[in-house]
């Protein structure tokens, strides 16, 4: 009996496939994970225990999920795949701790970046409580998803996710790297990012053409002081708008007046042709500081 083996076996996956006859689609960035090693050291990494609970996004045929649920986690799942919700409730354990499935696992068809978590997850989870995200995120929306879990309401306690390793070099870069920019800046404004794990592009089926990497995001204890965040933001990308360009060109859309430029330059402590890339978050706090807000 294949339902012995866990679903992130590669032969309990192509069971499901062929049983489904299901195709990983590529417009919604479907690769399944066929690797217990990496789906346990996700679980691990996230630190997963009895009780928790867990917004995943886009579950899949249910590899990382299973595991949160064996784990003790009690699962809420975000996907946009309609043909998957059926076979999570046929392949997904049965009872959980002497629980129905029903009771730990629930499933919305909904894209993530239209969530209102509050809404969404109210009669589910006890927002008393703490609450993990924790996914496998599709590599065409990591960035946008990424942004929107930042910007959410929800306090969340921690973001455990697999994504494009490029993607997770640019959220852990420091002043001065190639990656450092508006997204690194704006998820390190608000949490502490850890590596956690690498996973090789075998460990998919079907194989992706790049590796993954798997980041723990939690919030920072203290957070920088950002009068303004909409404003913060926007002022960033706009600074990084052309990232060859000095941070002085780049200022020009936001301060058309040079001697205000020359001003902040000198507030900075910088010399005029630094490059965005250079500059610090306290440098960038600074600059949105002294840009009046639209």
């Amino acid at each position: 009996m294949t339902n012995n083996i866990p679903i992130g076996s590669p032969v309990r996956t192509q069971a499901i496939v062929n049983r489904y006859f299901v195709k990983a689609k590529k417009n919604l960035g479907q690769n399944f994970l066929v690797d217990q090693t990496a789906i346990l050291g996700i679980v691990e990494a996230a630190g997963i225990k009895k009780d928790d609970q867990v917004i995943e996004i886009g579950p899949g045929i249910g590899s990382l999920t299973e595991q949160l649920l064996l784990a003790g986690a009690k699962v809420f799942a975000y996907e946009v795949d309609d043909s998957l919700p059926t076979i999570l409730q046929n392949e997904l354990p049965k009872k959980i701790d002497d629980q129905p499935l029903a009771s730990r696992f629930k499933i919305l068809l909904k894209d993530v970046l239209k969530a209102n978590f509050k809404e969404d997850i109210g009669d589910f989870f006890d927002f008393t409580k703490p609450i993990k995200v924790v996914a496998n995120l599709p590599y065409y929306i990591t960035t946008p998803i990424i942004f929107a879990l930042a910007e959410s309401d929800l306090h969340f306690t921690s973001l455990t996710l697999m994504m494009q390793k490029e993607v997770a070099e640019r959220l852990e870069a420091q002043p001065g790297s190639k990656d450092y920019g508006p997204l690194t800046i704006s998820v390190q404004t608000e949490m502490k990012v850890k590596l956690a794990l690498q996973v090789g592009r075998n460990s998919f089926m079907p194989r992706p053409k790049v590796d993954s990497s798997v980041v723990v995001l939690t919030p920072l204890k203290e957070k920088p002081a950002i009068e303004d965040r909409k404003h913060f933001i926007w002022v960033v990308k706009m600074c990084f708008s052309q990232r060859r360009k000095t941070l002085n060109n780049n200022l020009k859309s936001l301060l058309p007046d040079k001697t205000k430029r020359d001003e902040l330059i000198t507030e900075l402590g910088v010399e005029p042709r630094i490059r965005p890339e250079d500059l610090t978050i306290e440098q960038f706090i600074k600059i949105a500081k002294f840009i009046p807000a639209k």
